[in-house]
């Protein structure tokens, strides 16, 4: 199987309102959602993803390589019938300028001060590309499509291998002073913490993010704490991730229960926290480690947690809620970067 071919399905469940026919004669735009393992590239007109392709990222292979097989992507989307691409919406890991197009770094691309926006119009001819962060595409995506529908006040967070955040208000992605708003991941949890990618200790995403997870599930097998994870790292080569720590919890495992009451309890007070300042009507939780079912043990920990740091007025009036997109969200936040006609339907301020 060729990496093109790797898979060309739509990433969501959910088949496109319009038809590429449908489309022919409308602008059309491209939208890339890049990951640390995984990269979705698609084309969409102002208000529906049409086609997408997914590939692996091989982040070691360097930034130009990934540019390139970007770019080779969405040249290939462009079936016969649709117009030429007017512009690219680009949802990138951070830190970032999106006014320069450039990624100050991702520890997980290994990117350093990296032009982006700059790399990949070159290699489109010249066309505009827009970039933001990931996490703020895909709050972007849930406000519009998603879980975060009809909220003027929402914070995001993106569980996965890390933590990603995202913020809201009055309709507008709070993007700060240097782009840097919404690090909600990198918030200090734990003074003298467990040590975190950024460089930092004690960082939310060092104590409450899958990695976080798995590395904490990795020591309870060490202490031999967790006959249930055990059982089931065996059928992985001894490997511990998060979901195995979730499964194990599942099954009644005392050991995992208590390392993700734990998780639960970093994140409740995190949020607590962000209620306190930003005084959302929502908080949409999305990432690999909020899967339904994950979710569903999860997200009544996260909410008895929060309501323990909240005042009594706030309790019921914040809702905790799973995205609803998955890796979808990036996309159609991508696609709010660039499609003009956007601005007809979203909540007003909404692309900032």
């Amino acid at each position: 199987m060729t990496e093109a071919n790797l898979d060309s399905s739509a990433p969501w469940d959910m088949a496109p309102r319009q038809s590429v026919a449908q489309a022919a004669g409308q602008s059309v735009f491209g939208v890339v959602d890049v990951g640390g393992t995984k990269i979705v590239a698609g084309v969409a007109s102002a208000t529906d993803i049409l086609q997408t392709e997914r590939l692996s990222t091989h982040a070691l292979r360097g930034p130009d390589d990934i540019v390139d097989r970007i770019a080779r992507a969405l040249t290939g989307l462009c079936t016969p019938g649709l117009p030429s691409m007017s512009a690219v919406g680009l949802s990138v890991p951070g830190p970032l300028d999106r006014r320069s197009g450039v990624v100050h770094f991702t520890p997980n691309l290994l990117w350093q001060h990296y032009p982006v926006a700059d790399r990949l119009s070159q290699r489109l001819g010249g066309i505009p590309v827009l970039i933001d962060d990931d996490a703020n595409c895909a709050a972007l995506g849930e406000a519009w499509q998603g879980t975060g529908k009809g909220f003027a006040h929402l914070v995001c967070l993106t569980i996965g291998t890390g933590i990603g955040g995202a913020i809201i208000i009055d309709g507008a992605l709070v993007h700060g002073h240097q782009d840097l708003a919404g690090e909600i991941g990198h918030m200090a949890i734990v003074p003298d913490g467990p040590p975190c990618a950024c460089g930092h200790s004690g960082c939310l995403e060092a104590v409450a993010s899958g990695a976080a997870i798995g590395r904490l599930g990795a020591a309870l097998l060490t202490q031999n704490e967790s006959p249930a994870l055990a059982r089931l790292a065996q059928t992985r080569g001894g490997q511990v991730d998060a979901d195995l720590v979730f499964q194990a919890a599942a099954s009644n495992d005392a050991a995992c229960q208590a390392v993700l009451g734990k998780v639960a309890e970093h994140l409740g007070a995190a949020i607590a926290s962000l209620v306190q300042v930003l005084n959302p009507q929502a908080v949409v939780l999305g990432g690999g480690v909020m899967s339904p079912e994950n979710a569903a043990w999860l997200i009544p920990a996260i909410q008895a947690k929060m309501n323990r740091h909240l005042f009594e007025v706030q309790r019921g009036a914040v809702q905790v809620l799973r995205g609803e997109l998955g890796d979808a969200a990036g996309l159609w936040g991508a696609l709010q970067l660039v499609a003009p006609l956007t601005r007809a339907v979203l909540p007003t301020g909404m692309l900032g």
